[in-house]
């Protein structure tokens, strides 16, 4: 009787994601960094659903990104939107 509750618990534990934060799957998309974006190049620190993370922003927000010449954040943010578009 009691390996089939301690069975049953494991079960339970690692069908939530048991010891991988906060009580399972707590992925932090792109989006989410780049919509808290601060407006300036470097690191950023970010709070999301109680985690703080902190990741790089190039010049036109973009996590993670390599662009440092503003003029070219235009067309950069017109290939995202035409991307998007077309995902969806």
């Amino acid at each position: 009787m009691v390996a089939v509750v301690i069975a049953l618990t494991s079960t339970y534990v690692s069908a939530r994601g048991g010891g991988q934060g906060f009580g399972g799957f707590n992925a932090i998309s792109k989006a989410q960094l780049e919509a808290t974006w601060n407006g300036h190049a470097g690191p950023q620190h970010t709070a999301i659903r109680g985690v703080r993370v902190q990741w790089y922003a190039d010049v036109c927000g973009n996590a993670n990104g390599h662009v440092k010449d503003a003029k070219e954040c235009v067309s950069n943010a017109k290939q995202k939107k035409e991307t998007e578009r077309d995902i969806h």
